[in-house]
């Protein structure tokens, strides 16, 4: 009887979870569409901060239900409908510690520098602590505050490298790698303890290309002689304060005195603390508002918004790949920001998420239609795993989809990859081409942080290419092997018998090593790959093998380094919209256009039923939840990234077949 009476309590429970799980949904599909109103002078909230994948996350069953960050593309979109809004009259960007790559940074501060370019409209920016990567996007703003308390390392770049044979020789483990292109360094980490000389040779390039691009950047913003901005580097201020009297930032304020800043009101005297708007500390002119760095006849002036501009046609909106006529998209999320706020004398402000929520719906339009493929992550045979890799079946699908829909005119493959498996980079490789070649479908690469040995393999074939100035790319080269661990046999007391029937039969046991014989098997495969490489980046790039060795042997370049006659790995430098222009002019495209966005993405219940639980996805939350951060700004936690990256690709590394990676255990800091 007990038993019977807890199933049916049980069913209760059960179908009252399903009713009112079904009066959410209708409540939000009613409200869907509706979006947040604006009313006139409205600044618009833009929060950067933490990781931003580039594709929007799938829309969640019920608002607030599971936490995705917010992605690259929302805030372009953003931004580009902002920019013709006549209520939004100026921007507010709040940035926290990053945890992206250069190349991302350089695609938000495009994507700011356009609003400002295209609407007319003021930007402001104000930070808690920033370190090198949060002030170069902080550069792309007009005016730069920070807390008057703040800390500030802006102190050069460092890029680290955590190699692993010793580990591996304690436990027994030999790493057994053969490689194409002397350059092709990503082995190096299990297979010795210091960089080779051409391993040093290409990470003291890369250093010198990223650091002169920050020092660039500062010098040209902030109007500072270069060699005053290396000497800064060199003794960096560490304050806040040190940096507003060193002309880096211009002003110092605390939250409330930021919104009065961005209210245009005068901000009282006792709100402000001698050390809080100047370097004096005791200037009485400028008690009425906040001084700054480089205009001292401005103190307390708020921006004046002026008229809105008119939206750029390319960018009419964003629809699903798999649902064409709804035109659906993912509503855009900004939980930290308020859709108004609750201070009425203070400006109205409003989240980019609430600003976009039921606005990123399209209608059916009548604009030709520019399918963006997202390719992230780690490259590998069969489905995508969302954040972690990309699947060759997942993309060569959504290539595929775009190319045989014969509304889309044009395809654009986004790539942040350092690589991965070979075998699925050519599948990939070999979709790229069937578009160009038989549906007669321009195809143009946009390279975001990563796009290096696969990433490139992949997008080597396109009629173009497109990377920012930091992207890291190219790593033209294969290695391949296994990991031995005979000696790990030997000190765990294990012993093993075998029978074979074939001279290499047993290439890949665990337990044996390669040999003389086995290695050089192995090298004629990997060299036989190599070769299939070149050609086919010879014939996407135009040019002979010869020229393409000479740029190879596994060597990787930044964007900036690429795009010259010497390398010629790339054609032009820019952001995902800088390719989405050159794709609608390779396809004849005038007006309004229509992106569609593949692949599709796993709804909620199906990432909550697939997994990310397991011991990687623990391993992945474990790493990343040791990065600690004083004021946001990344102090710790290099040496673990790396480990995870390490594990991650354990599974591949240890195959046999030919592997396509960048260093992937480099972080540049």
């Amino acid at each position: 009887m007990k038993n019977g009476r807890l199933l049916v309590l049980l069913l209760v429970i059960f179908l009252l979870l399903i009713f009112v799980t079904s009066i959410v949904a209708i409540v939000v599909m009613l409200n869907d569409g509706g979006g947040a109103d604006t009313e006139e002078g409205t600044a618009l909230v833009l929060t950067l901060g933490g990781a931003m994948p580039e594709q929007p996350g799938p829309d969640q069953p019920i608002a607030g239900l599971g936490n995705k960050s917010q992605s690259i593309f929302e805030v372009d979109t953003g931004l580009v409908r902002a920019a013709a809004d006549d209520d939004i009259t100026q921007l507010f960007v709040q940035i926290n510690g990053l945890a992206i790559g250069y190349g991302k940074v350089e695609e938000l501060r495009d994507i700011i520098e356009r609003f400002s370019t295209e609407s007319g409209k003021p930007v402001t920016c104000w930070m808690e602590a920033a370190g090198n990567k949060e002030y170069l996007l902080a550069l792309a703003c007009d005016r730069i505050f920070m807390a008057p308390e703040g800390f500030f390392l802006v102190n050069g770049l460092h890029l680290g490298v955590t190699f692993y044979k010793g580990t591996l020789d304690k436990l027994g483990v030999e790493a057994e790698f053969t490689r194409a292109g002397k350059y092709k360094s990503a082995i190096e980490p299990m297979t010795s303890t210091e960089m080779s000389t051409p391993y040093r040779e290409m990470m003291e390039a890369l250093a010198d290309s990223l650091y002169g691009h920050l020092v660039d950047a500062i010098s040209l913003r902030r109007e500072i002689d270069r060699d005053a901005v290396v000497a800064m580097i060199d003794d960096p201020p560490l304050t806040a304060r040190a940096a507003y009297e060193a002309g880096l930032i211009d002003g110092l304020l605390y939250d409330d005195q930021m919104r009065a800043y961005l209210s245009g009101k005068p901000i009282p005297a006792d709100l402000l603390p001698d050390h809080s708007f100047g370097p004096s500390g005791d200037d009485d002119d400028s008690a009425a508002g906040v001084a700054s760095a480089d205009d001292d006849d401005s103190a307390g002036r708020a921006p004046t918004p002026p008229s809105a501009a008119n939206d750029d046609d390319s960018a009419a909106g964003v629809a699903r790949a798999d649902d064409d006529d709804s035109a659906s998209s993912a509503a855009l999320r900004d939980e930290r920001i308020p859709s108004r706020s609750r201070d009425e004398e203070d400006v109205p402000r409003i989240g980019l998420g609430s600003y976009l929520d039921g606005r990123s719906r399209l209608g059916k339009g009548k604009g030709g239609k520019v399918a963006v493929v997202f390719c992230e992550g780690q490259i590998t045979s069969g489905k995508s795993r969302t954040g972690s890799s990309m699947g060759s079946d997942t993309i060569a699908r959504a290539i595929r989809k775009a190319r045989r829909n014969d509304d889309v005119h044009a395809i654009v493959l986004r790539v942040d990859s350092p690589g991965g498996s070979g075998l699925a980079s050519d599948v990939i490789w070999r979709e790229v081409e069937l578009a160009r070649k038989e549906d007669r479908k321009p195809v143009v690469v946009s390279m975001s942080d990563l796009a290096a040995s696969g990433g490139y393999y992949i997008a080597m074939g396109a009629d173009a290419i497109v990377a920012q100035p930091t992207t890291l790319t190219g790593s033209i080269g294969v290695f391949a092997g296994k990991y031995n661990v005979a000696g790990l046999y030997e000190k765990l007391g294990l012993t093993s018998a075998s029978i074979k029937r074939g001279e290499y039969s047993d290439l890949f046991v665990l337990n044996k090593s390669l040999g003389e014989d086995g290695t050089a098997k192995l090298e004629e495969f990997v060299d036989s790959f190599y070769g299939t490489f070149l050609a086919k980046a010879a014939m996407g790039r135009h040019t002979s093998e010869g020229a393409i060795h000479s740029v190879a042997q596994g060597r990787v370049w930044t964007g900036g380094q690429a795009l010259g006659d010497d390398v010629a790995l790339v054609d032009a430098l820019g952001s995902l919209r800088t390719a989405v222009g050159m794709a609608k002019d390779r396809a004849g495209l005038d007006g309004e256009t229509r992106l569609l966005l593949y692949p599709r993405q796993p709804s909620f219940w199906e990432e909550l039923l697939e997994g990310g639980a397991g011991p990687l996805g623990m391993l992945s939350a474990a790493a990343d939840v040791a990065v600690l951060r004083e004021g946001g700004v990344s102090l710790l936690g290099q040496d673990l990234l790396g480990a995870r990256a390490f594990v991650e690709a354990a599974p591949l590394l240890g195959s046999g077949q030919p592997v396509l990676l960048a260093p992937y255990t480099i972080e540049v800091r």
